[in-house]
């Protein structure tokens, strides 16, 4: 059987599950799509697949500068470290460790790996004690990326012009002159001197993000496939369907059949229950315990 790689195929699959085309389900296609994005909004919200770890390189803007925070993209669910650069860079052939590392490998037969290994840990004690993570808060309702450690802003790095820290006695007024405040030379003496964010920089963020199906760009579909995903919609719909049909229960149609909305409802809001029990035993990441 193909799978199911869209909202269409997998409302059809509910529709046919539920006896569609023998039965004429009571529900509008827009009930039946609302009733799928509830159930990959849970899966996305609590699942373990539901997110996945990305590294981020997140422009600094002139609105960021302005509003003194970073507004993130609103599938990012959570924040767990921003990256700063710092004296012990891997990027610079000057880093201290990788300086230390040509010194011991030159001849592997002579290396002292317990020697190396507590001068690495001994660097990297130091690198977290005059290179502290950058404290910061994040909501995902609002999106926004705040900054509690530090400058958020520094210098706006740009070519010194006509206005320079010398030309005019503050930033302000030489801003309204020219717009081309800064006390630097060039870009790179601007960022080695504050170290801070500054517009049309980009900063390197480890964040969750959700896994939304996105059709247009084919990414993520085989979430519209998952065996509890198909169950889970096929009972939200279910439980639709006879919400539809409560208002007219007890009413006779051909054939001395009456109308029965609420145990059709009922039916399906026990099976809800069911499977998001099995999804909190089986699927949901486990809670994570703070000690201390």
């Amino acid at each position: 059987m193909a799978k199911l790689q869209s909202a269409e195929q997998l409302k059809e699959y509910c529709f046919r599950r539920l006896g569609s085309p023998q039965v004429q389900i009571q529900v509008d296609p827009i009930q039946a799509f609302d009733r799928i994005d509830d159930a990959i909004q849970l899966f996305v919200h609590r699942h373990f697949d539901g997110v996945e770890e990305k590294f981020m390189a997140v422009p600094f803007t002139a609105t960021d500068e302005a509003n003194n925070y970073l507004t993130l993209s609103d599938d990012v669910v959570a924040v767990t470290r921003i990256y700063e650069p710092g004296t012990y860079s891997s990027e610079a052939m000057s880093d201290v460790r990788y300086r230390i590392a040509m010194d011991q490998m030159f001849d592997m037969t002579k290396v002292n790996m317990q020697y190396f290994e507590m001068t690495m840990q001994h660097l990297e004690l130091i690198s977290d004690y005059f290179n502290p993570d950058r404290t910061f808060t994040f909501n995902k309702a609002t999106s926004r990326l705040y900054s509690h450690s530090g400058k958020i802003l520094g210098p706006s790095c740009k070519i010194k012009g006509v206005c320079s820290d010398t030309a005019f006695e503050t930033e302000t007024t030489c801003t309204d002159a020219t717009e081309t405040w800064t006390a630097y030379d060039t870009e790179s003496v601007c960022v080695a001197a504050s170290s801070t964010w500054y517009e049309g920089s980009k900063i390197l963020i480890r964040a969750f993000v959700k896994v939304v199906p996105d059709e247009g760009e084919s990414y993520a579909l085989d979430v519209f496939d998952d065996e509890w995903i198909k169950k889970y919609t096929t009972a939200l719909i279910k439980k639709q369907w006879g919400s539809n049909m409560k208002q007219y229960d007890g009413m006779p149609l051909p054939g001395g059949i009456t109308v029965n909305g609420q145990q059709l409802w009922d039916e399906a809001n026990t099976e809800i229950e069911r499977l998001e029990e099995q999804f909190s035993l089986e699927y949901e990441t486990p809670i994570n315990f703070l000690v201390g």
